[in-house]
């Protein structure tokens, strides 16, 4: 039976993220994007749509590898400067009621007894409603930020976040068994205490002894994404994702993406069906597609070339600047973020031109040009043809390509049977998978009391 197709909305707390320059068109709201409204307004619209899930990107740190600075990021607006996602996820939950949102939160820089203690009370506020993007954080911007010499090594970075993972689950699940919270006035017992665990964790690159600070929310552990395409972020993900957000430029990419993680799961003895699976894509519709090409056309005017480079060369560590129009861009192992690299790289032998000409207005992402059929027929090839869940869909121009995919899109995708009429109950875990608690085979469902 052909799949349901899920979506997330694809954000990040700036002016310019995937459409790099956009901000300025006369048709974008972006800059308002340190109000609150903005994101209300933005949640509420999601949820006409029926979108399952509002992703919110983060990172630490501005891109400053183009020319080795970050003056052409910073005039650009080019992912920075940047919110916190926490602090937008909690003003959004409150707008909606079935919506849900997942907040990026790097496992390189915090701790965990306190980022335990944020993403509980966020589990609570959204009632449940919370998922967490797992990140290693990949600029040496960041690092330097937060007080340390260098951008740690790759590979360590995915060590330390399996130490940091495991300290967090410990905190969720195993601190506070069932039963824990009595709540009787009469009795004037708000909890049991024999039912509530210190926490005492002896790790490499964390220590702490606590009791979980907040008692336990609906989901105990948020619903886990994970980004990581190397190697070493496959098997990171076999270990703790649930979710996992894939970049490809060809389905036949994305397809082995899709079927080398689903081996690692089964290496791990998690079931390969267990995680659902998500691609980038950028969608300018319009009533035909010769409206859609006049659109995106539009769209081009107002692209910042220096502002994709900037993001560019911050994501894939390498210095864009040095690089001739017409010379491919050569792979360069480094400590960044080795899955793009390996997308603009190995994956496809791109040149600066071709970056500049094709992905100016999508980033990442895969662009989708046509009329509401079109799109919707090419979504659901790429469902069909690489074993995917669903899609992540980046802003462009806020809130005219959004409104535009929902009254257009939407329509055909429910017509051709392939996206929901209406939400399903229950907390996200509940929404994607059926359960409410994080599975048993998860390294998370195993500290379970």
């Amino acid at each position: 039976m052909p799949k349901e197709i899920r979506l997330n909305a694809l954000e990040q707390g700036n002016p310019s993220f995937q459409a790099f320059g956009l901000w300025a068109h006369p048709n974008d709201r972006s800059m308002d994007y340190t109000k609150l409204s903005y994101w209300t307004n933005y949640a509420r619209m999601l949820e006409r749509g029926l979108f399952d899930n509002f992703f919110l990107a983060d990172v630490y740190g501005i891109p400053d590898v183009y020319e080795g600075k970050a003056d052409a990021a910073l005039r650009n607006g080019s992912q920075s400067p940047s919110l916190d996602p926490a602090i937008v996820v909690a003003g959004m939950a409150g707008a909606t009621s079935n919506l849900c949102f997942t907040m990026t939160g790097s496992a390189s820089y915090e701790q965990p007894y306190q980022f335990a203690r944020r993403l509980s009370t966020l589990d609570h506020m959204t009632e449940g409603r919370l998922g967490w993007n797992i990140v290693t954080s990949y600029l040496r911007s960041g690092a330097l930020a937060m007080g340390k010499p260098s951008l740690t090594e790759h590979d360590l970075r995915y060590e330390m976040a399996d130490e940091f993972c495991e300290a967090v689950y410990r905190l969720w699940e195993e601190s506070w068994a069932e039963g824990a919270l009595l709540k009787d006035k009469e009795k004037r017992l708000y909890t049991d205490p024999s039912k509530i665990k210190e926490i005492v964790y002896e790790g490499q690159f964390h220590k702490f002894r606590a009791i979980h600070a907040v008692e336990t929310s609906p989901q105990r552990t948020p619903v886990l994404f994970q980004a990581g395409g190397s190697e070493r972020g496959r098997q990171f993900a076999a270990t703790h994702a649930e979710g996992v957000y894939l970049n490809g430029t060809k389905p036949e990419l994305v397809k082995a993406q899709v079927g080398r993680v689903r081996q690692a799961l089964a290496d791990q003895g998690r079931d390969p069906q267990s995680v659902k699976f998500f691609t980038g894509v950028s969608v300018f519709v319009d009533e035909t597609e010769a409206l859609a090409k006049a659109r995106y056309e539009d769209y081009r005017k107002y692209t910042s070339f220096e502002g994709l480079i900037a993001a560019m060369s911050g994501i894939m560590g390498i210095d864009l600047s040095r690089y001739p129009p017409d010379e491919i861009i050569q792979y360069e192992k480094n400590d960044a973020n080795q899955s793009a690299l390996e997308m603009f790289t190995r994956g496809n032998q791109w040149t600066l031109r071709q970056v500049l000409e094709e992905k100016a207005l999508c980033g990442t992402n895969v662009a989708i040009i046509g009329d509401p059929g079109q799109v919707a027929e090419e979504m659901i090839r790429w469902m069909d043809e690489t074993d995917i869940d669903g899609f992540n869909i980046a802003r462009i121009v806020n809130p005219e390509t959004t409104e535009n995919f929902i009254e257009m899109v939407v329509p055909e995708l429910q017509k051709r049977g392939r996206y929901k009429t209406e939400y399903r109950p229950g907390t996200f875990r509940e929404k994607l998978f059926g359960y409410s608690r994080i599975a048993p085979d998860h390294m998370a469902g195993k500290f379970r009391r």
